[in-house]
């Protein structure tokens, strides 16, 4: 008998067959599940890693945040360090405000990325491992740090008198939106449509602003040419609960500077422009909602200085505010900035009382040193006029002048307009915005960050506390 053609063999063969194809089936939902579960814990993995990244970042971030607290806090010990090194170099005079803030990420370089630290330590011949505290992190921190006296602020500044307070403010943004000056650089910004068709004009944009923080009910109307802010009738709600999503007007000080985004007027053109012309940078604002309005000008852009001084009535129609041909305004701004560059950040002003003299020309003071310079030929090296050189071409700017209806007064009208001017401006800043950037690996933290060590400020009531050494945060926030 054949045994292949055995019936039992045949079944044999058959049974073989399909006990193969379990196999290959059984293996095929292995493979599938290990390839998933593979895929699973490799993701949930890489997630736990993010995570964790995240996390190590955000503390570093917080890390840069609370170090440069401590450097702002550490300023006046430096002072008094360099105070005789500053007083050889400045004719005696005492150091002002040292802007520490300003080299923070340099400074704190072995705390913010240790490695690259010490090779650069070690090239200066010190040795960082052999400091306490200090180590790889696995991660580094950036800061970006600017002081906000040096903007200008658009906030309630909290005066008893409000209707100074709200002249104030109000003839300051007016006059860096160059709303004294016809034709205009910022003409297009304020020539657009909004959403229902009317045109949002630069006093629209400056009464809205006060609208928003004033406490009244009122509609404000700004005068350009007498400087002041008039309330009457209700105020412009129609714009705000028109909006997609409706909101009414706050009527209490700005909390954020993202507030100034719902103000009627505040397109994207003006915000660019004149809050945030850098995204990534803090120190290009022009405006802010923290600190008071006093001008730190060793701080503040050329253009925000001279838009603070032109805000006096005794001074708005003097030469450099008001040049028809823009040279003044140009030349002091030139200058100013050319003098911070070649002064590796050094403060020109020790007191206010130094910037006042120099504005209005003060020959014992920087101003008269710069006029010698100019006729010796450095105007003409910088492009500001020079030697024989006659009228404003001969000095670095026009300064201002006191009236003379000011100066022969028999009334001390001329010492209290040089006291006003002397109280707009500031070589103390008290608020500074601190952006604090962490990063590990590809993970980023970025902590923004507003400081006040004013210790003129009190706690809204009932709060009585003194403003603790490294001052009190005003704003915080995580991205």
């Amino acid at each position: 008998m054949n045994p292949v053609s055995h019936p039992r063999a045949a079944k044999h063969r058959k049974q073989e067959g399909f006990a193969l194809l379990i196999a290959i089936i059984a293996l095929t939902i292995l493979a599938v599940l290990v390839a998933d579960l593979h895929e699973t814990t490799g993701t949930n993995f890489a997630a736990a890693m993010a995570e964790r990244d995240q996390l190590k970042a955000e503390y570093l971030a917080k890390s840069g945040i609370n170090l440069t607290r401590m450097l702002i806090g550490q300023e006046r010990a430096l002072r008094v360090v360099i105070a005789p090194l500053y007083s050889m170099m400045m004719d005696g005079r005492p150091p002002p405000q040292i802007p520490v803030w300003q080299y923070a990420n340099m400074v704190l370089q072995p705390f913010a990325d240790f490695e690259n630290s010490k090779e650069d330590a070690a090239g200066a011949g010190f040795d960082l491992d052999m400091s306490k505290g200090l180590g790889e992190t696995g991660g580094s921190f950036e800061i970006l740090a600017t002081a906000e006296n040096g903007k200008v602020n658009v906030n309630d500044p909290g005066m008893d008198d409000r209707a100074i307070a709200r002249s104030n403010v109000a003839s300051l943004l007016n006059t860096l939106i160059e709303g004294n000056k016809s034709p205009s650089r910022y003409d297009p910004l304020f020539n657009e449509l909004d959403e229902q068709g009317r045109t949002n004009t630069r006093g629209d944009l400056v009464a809205s602003i006060v609208d928003w923080w004033d406490i009244d009910e009122a509609r404000s109307s700004f005068d350009p040419l007498l400087g002041t802010v008039d309330s009457s009738g209700g105020e412009d709600t129609d714009y705000y609960r028109s909006q997609p999503e409706p909101y009414n007007i706050k009527n209490a000080p700005f909390d954020t500077l993202e507030e100034l985004r719902l103000v009627r007027g505040m397109s994207d053109d003006v915000w660019a422009t004149f809050v945030e012309p850098d995204i990534e940078d803090p120190r290009t604002r022009l405006l802010t909602i923290w600190g008071n309005n006093s001008i730190n000008p060793n701080e503040a852009d050329a253009v925000v200085i001279l838009s603070r001084v032109c805000t006096f009535p005794e001074f708005k129609m003097q030469l450099l505010c008001a040049d028809p041909t823009g040279m003044e305004p140009q030349k002091f701004i030139k200058l100013l900035t050319l003098a911070r560059s070649f002064s590796q950040g050094i403060p020109f002003f020790s007191r206010a009382s130094d910037f006042k003299n120099f504005i209005l020309g003060k020959p014992e003071g920087l101003y008269g040193k710069l006029t010698k310079l100019m006729s010796s030929g450095l105007g003409t090296m910088l492009g500001l006029g020079g030697a024989g050189a006659a009228g404003a071409s001969a000095v670095p700017f026009v300064a201002l002048k006191i009236p003379p209806a000011a100066a022969n007064s028999t009334a001390p009208a001329a010492q209290d307009l040089e006291r006003r001017l002397q109280r707009a401006f500031t070589t103390t800043s008290r608020y500074f915005t601190i952006e604090s950037t962490g990063r590990v690996g590809r993970s980023q933290k970025r902590i923004r960050a507003v400081i006040n060590i004013d210790d003129k400020w009190t706690p809204p009531k009932p709060n009585a506390v003194a403003m603790p050494p490294l001052g009190i945060f005003a704003y915080y926030r995580i991205e």
